[in-house]
């Protein structure tokens, strides 16, 4: 029959010290406060930046200023537990800061860059689509079909459940094997792989599983000019495959969405162009925070208040997209579990054990009873449980100093503990 698509480690002793006693400082609203860093061993003043005139590393040998002349002494780099820190209000003001003109290596908080220029490309209720296709003859009485198919897609999520829409059709049209090959664009992906072929692999395997055999094999290519579409399966909205991605870290999905963007340059893009970080300011070499990759904690405070405005501008907030600690499942659902501070912090975490000798950095928005803050903190070369540890402190301090924690508006939050 014919179917016209013819169906044809530990932090040294002294510096935890330091850090400590300049957390325990008095911290007014207003108050901008220095923290203490070491640098071979001898203590610095970390206050060098000033307003419009920040001393920058760009993670190049040779970085060059907003006005394009070359700067010594930019290319400051810690060599030993070293942590940054900034905390600002809505308006900019500074509370706190330490070394935050110094690039370090911010882990998985290169997920809200990913998730900022993601928003920027799509609307916060984008629903990608992956399609199949289908191009032969259908023999109805065998369920043979004696040709080709094709997927086409980008679905940062695409697993096996998502082929139940394929397989209903699939089974609805009579077929039952594919004689031939099965073609796949070259940003699909299944299981969150990011090789096309493999992903193919995957699917064909799910098919086989609903008794559907594809014969030929998995190639990368265009769909056919005489091919039907016979299926067209949707994800979840972005903003959701967001909240997952980012309350999780799930690193292969973010990687799959920085392709879905552009790749890691179109990531940096963003930074520049929509959040206004100077170029060269951010060096990515991954989409999900994994490996070698350098931002200092004033130009990623840009970012996540770029963030912030672009999810407002729709209706949304941070707390749509990142975990509300001690309350939501994730990376932050063991910290700040006390039955006042639960939900009064939105964060994305980030976690090397051995790269830059370890890494541990916190990025979001703290509320307290008189304001809300944000905050970066960036450490590396040291414990990341102590580091942690460090970075809750300070929050803790800062809300008691500011009238106490206070939970974020929303449906879960505000649900009463049993």
């Amino acid at each position: 029959m014919n179917f016209g698509f013819r169906v044809s480690k530990k932090l040294n002793t002294t510096f935890a010290a330091l850090l400590a006693l300049s957390m325990l400082l008095p911290l007014g609203a207003d108050a901008r406060v220095s923290g203490v860093g070491l640098a071979a061993g001898k203590m610095r003043s970390a206050s060098m930046r000033m307003r419009g005139k920040s001393h920058r590393l760009s993670g190049r040998a040779h970085h060059r200023s907003r006005h394009g002349h070359a700067r010594r002494g930019a290319a400051r780099v810690a060599q030993h537990s070293q942590v940054a820190v900034l905390v600002e209000t809505e308006n900019g003001t500074v509370v706190s800061e330490q070394n935050s003109d110094i690039a370090f290596n911010p882990a998985s908080v290169v997920k809200l860059i990913t998730a900022f220029a993601a928003l920027k490309k799509f609307e916060p209720d984008h629903r990608f689509q992956t399609s199949l296709y289908l191009d032969g003859e259908l023999d109805e009485e065998t369920g043979l079909l004696t040709g080709d198919a094709f997927v086409d897609g980008a679905d940062p999520d695409f697993k096996t459940a998502d082929t139940g829409d394929f397989v209903k059709e699939l089974r609805d049209l009579g077929v039952k094997k594919i004689s031939g090959k099965l073609y796949v664009s070259p940003q699909f992906s299944m299981h969150w792989s990011g090789n096309p072929v493999q992903s193919g692999h995957s699917l064909t395997a799910a098919l086989k599983r609903n008794h559907i055999a594809v014969k030929g094999a998995v190639e990368v290519g265009p769909v056919s000019s005489t091919a039907m579409r016979i299926c067209t399966h949707e994800s979840e909205p972005l903003k959701q495959m967001l909240k997952h991605m980012l309350a999780h870290s799930i690193n292969p999905m973010s990687e799959q969405l920085g392709r879905c963007v552009g790749g890691v340059q179109k990531l940096e893009e963003a930074a520049v162009k929509d959040a206004g970080v100077a170029a060269g300011n951010i060096t990515l070499s991954t989409a999900s925070g994994l490996g070698i990759n350098r931002v200092n904690a004033h130009d990623m405070m840009m970012v996540l208040k770029a963030l912030r405005r672009q999810l407002q501008a729709k209706g949304l907030d941070l707390s749509d997209i990142l975990p509300l600690a001690g309350i939501e499942a994730g990376t932050m659902d063991r910290r700040f579990t006390g039955a006042q501070e639960r939900g009064s912090v939105v964060a994305k975490t980030g976690t090397l054990t051995t790269t830059d000798g370890g890494v541990s950095a916190l990025a979001g928005m703290m509320r307290s009873d008189k304001e809300d803050l944000y905050f970066i903190f960036f450490c590396w070369r040291g414990s990341i449980n102590s580091f942690r540890h460090q970075q809750d402190m300070m929050i803790r301090q800062l809300q008691a100093t500011r009238g106490g924690p206070r939970r974020f508006d929303n449906r879960v939050a505000s649900e009463p503990t049993i």
